[in-house]
């Protein structure tokens, strides 16, 4: 275990829970740790989801039929990103250099990708996406006082090759840059 290793989750089969748990109390002990019993619960994944490290995971049924654990970015994490981007881009923020603002909206988009795109993250990535778009979009929109279509005075590609938006990463696109 990395040293500072204070958070996990141990998958198992069904019915090994209690066995895996005092399995893992003899190992830390021999390691001089000890279990926090407060913080430490068994959870049958294929009945409750669980949010663990800013994902949430919950058994699901793929369209074969066969049983996956999803993995995806939590409500949690994804209200954090909102807010962030709603820090940058509101209405007191109109008289920043829109140089400045893509900086600051690119800086958060590109941890939150890095650290998020994991798993089945793809349908969460794409909402996101449109939402940083969106927001951004609005905001230029309205620091430069426009009366015409929002959607059509600053179209997406436009976002992207002209004001330097980072574009949140679908699977495809996350592995041809890596």
């Amino acid at each position: 275990m990395v040293r500072y290793a204070d958070d996990f989750v141990i998958a198992c089969a069904k019915g090994q829970g209690e066995r895996m748990t005092e399995r893992l109390k003899k190992w830390l002990q021999a390691k001089g740790l000890t279990l926090n019993e407060a913080k430490t619960r068994l959870v049958n994944i294929r009945q409750e989801g669980i949010n663990f490290l800013g994902f949430n995971m919950t058994w699901r049924k793929s369209f074969k039929g066969q049983g996956y654990l999803h993995v995806e970015p939590s409500q949690k994490s994804r209200r954090s990103l909102r807010e962030k981007l709603g820090g940058i881009l509101n209405h007191w923020t109109q008289g920043r250099s829109i140089q400045d603002a893509v900086e600051d909206i690119n800086r958060v988009l590109r941890g939150w990708a890095s650290y998020f795109h994991y798993g089945n993250s793809v349908t969460v990535m794409n909402r996101m996406k449109h939402y940083s778009q969106t927001r951004f979009r609005r905001w230029l929109w309205r620091k430069h006082a426009c009366r015409r279509s929002l959607w059509t005075h600053y179209p997406t590609e436009q976002l992207h090759t002209r004001y330097g938006l980072y574009e949140l990463p679908t699977t495809a696109k996350w592995k041809a840059a890596q």
